[in-house]
């Protein structure tokens, strides 16, 4: 079953870099998207503008034109994946906890608070994505647990 979808990209000019940051059921989500991981972020623009290029697609310029998001309308056969999530239990985070040796001030997504794990889903576009990492206790992302354990076998 076929269905459309808006997708962000974030472009990086100088380096020829674009990193696809989620797929959404509207543009109007796509762009909450990336407003709500500024906000996470704690990144204040105030010259931001939106432009409609000749394919439709909308990009979101915030200050430096090297630098902007991009929302393109696309058609994928598969379902957007799950915002819905459970839980982990006290004893599956102490666990988790103990394995990754994490200090006070390092977070998994499952001692957020809600609100902040509400942002997280919103900005990454599903549940599971925002599990990848480790957080401050803001709720900012700091590191992928998946680079910290690479570095720790390195050490």
């Amino acid at each position: 079953m076929n269905q459309t979808v808006f997708t962000n990209y974030w472009v990086n000019r100088r380096q020829n870099i674009r990193k696809e940051h989620g797929s959404y059921q509207t543009e109007e989500e796509a762009v909450k998207g990336i407003e709500t991981w500024w906000e996470i972020q704690k990144d204040k623009y105030s010259n931001v503008t939106k432009t409609r290029t000749n394919t439709g697609a909308l990009e979101i310029n915030y200050g430096d034109d090297n630098y902007f998001y991009r929302v393109e309308e696309r058609t994928i056969t598969e379902k957007l994946p799950t915002r819905s999530y459970k839980l982990k239990s006290k004893g599956e985070i102490e666990s988790l906890r103990m394995q990754l040796n994490l200090t006070d001030k390092q977070l998994l997504f499952d001692e957020l608070p809600e609100p902040y794990r509400d942002r997280l889903i919103v900005a990454m576009s599903n549940s599971i994505t925002p599990r990848e990492f480790l957080y401050s206790e803001n709720g900012a992302p700091s590191v992928k647990i998946n680079e910290l354990k690479d570095l720790r076998k390195l050490a």
